[in-house]
């Protein structure tokens, strides 16, 4: 899979630029607020329907503009393909080879990428609702269905959040919203488990070979219900419709629903400690090298062909054996880099690249 060609019309500081792309490595170099991120964030909207940057769409729209477009040619398991993305004030339009999808579920799949970013590197360190985030995208294109049950959970918490604010209550109403968001939560808990899993085994390999010597290493998920391999969608959904129904009064107290999988996180184990509470600053980026690696290869082993890659200013976080290990694992796999240095450019010595010279949003 990689990307051909992108076009952006009033994107961000970009009036109207056509890019065409190597399929190996395009490293995009510029100095800070001149519009290099932006192509990667363009990207990401052809991919997932959002930014990584930002929850506002209209920011990615020119000051001064009505709308933004985005466009790009890209191959796909040997076909070449289109999309199209219109962001306006308050709606966005996406095309597939000349066709509207009406719902962004349809858009996920298509094209699929892997970001990786400053914050990426520390998000050990944030809050677990940023490691929610990330495993929600990442796992949302590999599989369109579970972002729909994603979508429909988030919407009806929000509803029982809505009511639970109300002084007088119907608690047959309040127990329909609980069976509705049971159903919903049972397979979302199924498929951050599955995919956490996994992501577990890959990671410890790449971990290995980061450190040079086998370390334990392991992504725990952790939810209120101790999720097992033995558990089921119904399972699942019967044993937080259990939680649920116990913690009522609490819940009603505090006009807030406590419990279900918007309160899951991840817990990144080595050597028995947990990083994000023990680790050293290098030990948290060797952990976090070891889980986008891992993305590649999960992706690969799910979809049958590796994700475009996005590597948004890295390698100035990075120490030369990082940086080294990094370059050696993305052999194959089409990559964006973005760096405000030249020097960063010798990384990639014997390497197949394209240099971008951006300015301002133009390039040169």
């Amino acid at each position: 899979m990689h990307l051909d060609s992108l076009r952006l019309v009033n994107y961000r500081n970009y009036s109207d630029v056509e890019i065409s792309f190597n399929p190996n490595i395009n490293i995009i170099v510029g100095k800070n607020g001149q519009g290099k991120t932006n192509i990667l964030e363009s990207i990401y909207f052809l991919a997932v329907g959002k930014s990584f940057r930002t929850s506002k769409d209209r920011e990615a729209v020119k000051f001064g503009c009505k709308n933004a477009y985005i466009a790009s040619n890209f191959i796909k398991n040997g076909r070449k393909n289109t999309l199209e993305f219109l962001i306006g004030s308050s709606s966005k339009a996406v095309k597939k080879n000349g066709l509207a999808l009406l719902r962004m579920s349809e858009l996920l799949g298509n094209l699929n990428v892997v970001v990786f970013s400053p914050e990426d590197i520390r998000i050990l360190k944030d809050s677990p609702s940023e490691r929610r985030r990330f495993i929600d995208r990442e796992i949302s294109q590999i599989s369109p269905r579970y972002y729909a049950n994603l979508s429909d959970y988030n919407k009806i918490l929000s509803q029982r959040n809505n009511y639970l604010k109300n002084d007088k209550l119907d608690m047959p109403l309040v127990e329909i919203f609980d069976r509705q968001l049971c159903h919903c939560a049972g397979a979302i808990y199924m498929a951050r488990r599955d995919f956490i899993s996994k992501l577990s085994e890959y990671a410890l390999e790449f971990h290995s070979s980061i450190v040079g010597r086998r370390e334990e290493f392991r992504i725990n998920y952790i939810n209120q219900l101790n999720i097992g391999m033995d558990d089921t969608p119904q399972s699942a959904e019967s044993a937080l419709f259990e939680l649920l129904s116990r913690k009522r009064e609490d819940d009603i107290r505090k006009r807030n629903t406590g419990y279900g999988p918007h309160r899951d996180d991840i817990q990144v184990i080595v050597d028995s400690l947990d990083v994000k509470i023990y680790g050293s600053q290098g030990q948290q980026r060797t952990a976090s090298i070891a889980i986008k690696l891992s993305e590649l290869e999960l992706m690969k082993a799910e979809t049958g062909e590796y994700p475009v890659l996005l590597l948004d200013d890295v390698f100035s976080e990075l120490d030369e054996k990082r940086q080294k290990l990094l370059i050696d694992s993305i052999s194959g796999i089409q990559t964006f880099v973005t760096t405000a240095e030249n020097a960063h450019i010798d990384i990639f010595e014997g390497k197949e690249y394209a240099v971008f010279n951006i300015d301002g949003g133009k390039v040169l």
